[in-house]
């Protein structure tokens, strides 16, 4: 008998997205079936805590996704607006003065009020405030995408309205006061599309990485799941800083470019490839890069999983002033099921970090562990892949960076991958 429960132990948002990556990414398409199961993720997804990580439902004919996100006023993790880069009532002179360009349907631009700006993987989102209510503007590199003003204001709770889509994943619009969390996620795609915006003032900003919200998206608002209804197509975006295209003429750039296919990739013109490195027997790693912009795609069996985009800052499991990397996992088994239509033995706990070269000097990117044979990355273009046994955790483990000379440059200790 058990006298005292343990002491409740949050799991940050951050930790439960990514374990959800880790899981879509390595359900077996074939297991699939029309019931509810549990899945047991067997790559070290519970050591947190948190039992729901490893809930997933199924429904009819769509792969095994992933778990909801959940929330019950403890887990409260990293906030939302420090990850989406949130700045509350600024906006650059630059990102207004393009806004005002495209403008139509506004007021001058000195009536613009500015609410929020958000910034994330090579996205600029602002919110503004006008007497005819609010609206937002959204800037990549090369494009400009502006909403029309619309009232904010909600009533009720948990509400939650979507007011602007662009083409390349960009989301935003309104909160009633209540909400405290939000997720958003594609009814047909949860394992793939999901994302946590930034509440600020009763909107909600999500710069990044959520295409095709028209076609059924569904909110999770303080714990509890509906459906969002009347979401608007996508904005059309203007191009006002056009910008020659990467190449495409070589059978590894072609190779690359399938990992842009259907993507919600701010710029996909502009990510030159970087290289595709073999990491097993069946994995192959593809990286590009448009500035400090990384573009991740892995293949299985030559099959591409789609491209992902991340900023500079999200490259935190090696980083230093020469590189900066992410953990990447590959050679996912598929999971069994038993008779009670659960998942275990499956997954993945082979990972590789891949990244950036942020120094023109770094010639050589070597892991180095006691007891076992340093292992050197593959260079590309500005981008780096290193398959090393980055699950050791040896406490003296480094990564050590060299110039063409062999001179070290800089000796990295890596982070944990998770």
């Amino acid at each position: 008998m058990i006298d005292q429960l343990p002491e409740h132990r949050p799991m940050p948002d951050d930790v439960r997205m990514r374990a959800r990556r880790r899981l879509s990414e390595g359900m077996s398409p074939a297991a699939r079936t029309g019931r509810p199961l549990l899945i047991a993720a067997g790559v070290g997804v519970l050591a947190a805590g948190a039992v729901f990580a490893s809930q997933a439902l199924l429904g009819g004919s769509a792969d095994p996704a992933a778990p909801p996100m959940q929330y019950n006023g403890e887990f409260v993790g990293k906030d939302r607006k420090l990850v989406n880069h949130v700045e509350t009532g600024k906006v650059a002179p630059d990102a207004l003065a393009r806004c005002a360009a495209a403008a139509k349907e506004h007021p001058p631009a000195e009536q613009w009020q500015p609410m929020a700006t958000s910034a994330k993987n090579g996205t600029v989102l602002t919110a503004f405030r006008v007497p005819a209510g609010v609206f937002f503007c959204a800037n990549t590199a090369t494009t400009t995408t502006i909403s029309v003003p619309k009232p904010a204001e909600l009533e009720g709770r948990r509400q939650v309205e979507i007011l602007f889509t662009t083409p390349s994943g960009t989301i935003a619009g309104l909160v009633s006061a209540d909400v405290r969390f939000l997720s958003l996620s594609q009814i047909a795609d949860t394992g793939q599309s999901t994302t946590m915006p930034a509440l600020v003032d009763g909107l909600f900003l999500a710069p990044s990485g959520f295409p095709k919200a028209e076609n059924g998206t569904k909110a999770l608002v303080n714990g509890e799941e509906s459906a969002v209804r009347g979401v608007p197509k996508p904005t059309a975006s203007v191009v006002d800083r056009p910008l020659l295209p990467a190449a495409r003429d070589t059978p590894e750039a072609a190779r690359f470019a399938a990992c842009l296919k259907d993507r919600a990739v701010p710029d996909p013109d502009q990510f030159a490839h970087g290289l595709t490195a073999k990491v097993s027997a069946t994995d192959t790693m593809i990286t590009g890069r448009f500035g400090d912009l990384l573009l991740y795609c892995r293949e299985a069996d030559r099959d591409p999983t789609p491209g992902s985009v991340f900023d500079l800052d999200d490259l935190t499991e090696i980083r230093g002033s020469t590189v900066a990397a992410m953990s990447a996992f590959y050679d996912f088994k598929p999971y069994k099921v038993n008779e009670q239509g659960e998942y275990y033995d499956g997954g993945s706990t082979s990972a590789a970090a891949v990244g950036l070269v942020l120094d023109p000097r770094a010639a050589s990117i070597t892991y180095t562990s006691p007891g076992a044979a340093d292992v050197p990355a593959t260079i590309g273009n500005g981008t780096f892949v290193l398959a090393a046994r980055l699950f050791d955790r040896h406490p003296d483990a480094r990564v050590v960076v060299r110039d063409a000379a062999g001179n070290a440059l800089e000796t990295i200790t890596p982070q944990n991958p998770s």
